[in-house]
């Protein structure tokens, strides 16, 4: 058993209407053999959220042996959400808690009878992708909402692969279609070389780009196929400022932060490359009025590296606490995928953390740390 189940069992203390609850509900064979019968997690709430049974995935899936000592508990309690433990009141009450697929699909089927949503959960299994059905129901005259708790997570990583796949050698290719027309027009013979270098570049990082997304489709594969490489900071950078040459034409502003250091260390370059891009990208798009971006490097710890990218742009809190999440876009469906490519790039196969500061006054700042 896990200790965040022993947790909660230290504190378990049922009270009588709760234990009437599951009774009515154990007692009804036709009920208990249908819900048991539903490969899905699933449980039994009162309109207060707090869990009055549960069928035999879920308690599989979370190391329940007795729910009888659960009674009460609301669901981001059983999975182990930190947000639960935010507030005083406990799950569904924190600030972060607004924003909970969960908490919204149980509202829906309240208001409305019945509710869908997907989100991500930070659970004691780990994050996971989850579909969130409701119902209202009745028993007896008394009114319960089913919940089911579907783990779609492999399904949506792929999906996201795939859309960010699309997503970025359509980018690269448009880039190479526009230097080439430009070659093309003949307008340009005085920086014939330099389109020629440039067209290089793209050509060779679509390629890259293939592979990587590749290599990510047999993520157990990936550090032995492309392991890590000796950087150069300042080269580095001087790359990034290249592949962005076409965007500060006028019409935006990168700039180097003055505090970066020339320096080197180890990573997978292509990886990296792809969540600075990413970042950059982003910083750019939030700046309708064409502020200026400004990214730098320093060392960190002596082995690895610290990266960040700025904009004087403000996200709102909304914004700011889903930033992070795989279906969250604040442009519209099938859009906003590059701040989780960005997390899951960083974290999963660069072993590193990325996290951000957003204030009014100060804008918003996108960091990276890479261990060395």
């Amino acid at each position: 058993m896990s200790n965040h189940i022993n947790t909660l069992l230290a504190d378990s203390k049922p009270d009588k209407k709760l234990l009437e609850d599951y009774k009515l509900i154990s007692s009804n064979s036709l009920a208990v053999s249908i819900l048991n019968g539903i490969p899905t997690g699933t449980i039994i709430l009162n309109p207060e959220r707090e869990l009055v049974y549960a069928n035999h995935a879920f308690l599989k899936l979370y190391d329940i042996r007795d729910i009888k000592h659960f009674l009460g508990f609301r669901p981001g309690d059983l999975m182990g959400c930190p947000n639960s433990k935010l507030a005083e009141s406990g799950c569904g009450t924190s600030e972060r808690c607004k924003v909970c697929a969960a908490l919204k699909s149980i509202r829906s089927a309240l208001d409305v009878g019945t509710g869908t949503e997907e989100g991500i959960f930070n659970t004691q299994n780990g994050t996971l992708n989850l579909l969130v059905d409701t119902e209202k129901i009745n028993i007896s005259d008394r009114e319960f909402i089913l919940m089911s708790l579907q783990d779609i997570s492999s399904e949506k990583k792929r999906l996201l692969l795939e859309r960010i796949f699309y997503h970025d050698i359509l980018n690269t290719a448009h880039n190479i279609s526009g230097m080439v027309e430009l070659l093309a027009s003949g307008d340009f013979e005085d920086s014939r070389e330099e389109f020629l270098g440039m067209l290089l570049k793209s050509s060779s990082r679509l390629i890259d780009e293939i592979n990587t997304h590749r290599l990510i489709s047999y993520d157990q594969f990936i550090e032995q196929i492309n392991p890590p490489e000796t950087v150069n900071s300042m080269q580095f950078i001087d790359e990034m400022f290249a592949e962005f040459k076409p965007y500060t034409t006028g019409l935006y502003d990168l700039k180097l932060d003055e505090r970066s250091e020339d320096f080197n260390f180890s990573t997978q370059k292509v990886i990296l490359k792809r969540v600075i891009t990413n970042m950059i990208k982003n910083a750019f798009e939030a700046e309708n009025d064409h502020g200026p971006v400004t990214t730098g490097i320093i060392p960190l710890r002596e082995k690895g590296a610290m990266l960040w990218v700025h904009n004087p742009s403000y996200m709102n809190e909304d914004i700011q606490l889903q930033i992070f999440n795989r279906s969250f876009s604040t442009k519209g469906n099938d859009r906003g995928l590059g701040t989780y490519s960005m997390k899951l790039l960083t974290e999963k196969y660069l072993k590193g953390k990325i996290y951000f500061t957003s204030t009014p006054s100060s804008g918003t700042t996108f960091m990276v740390e890479i261990p060395g």
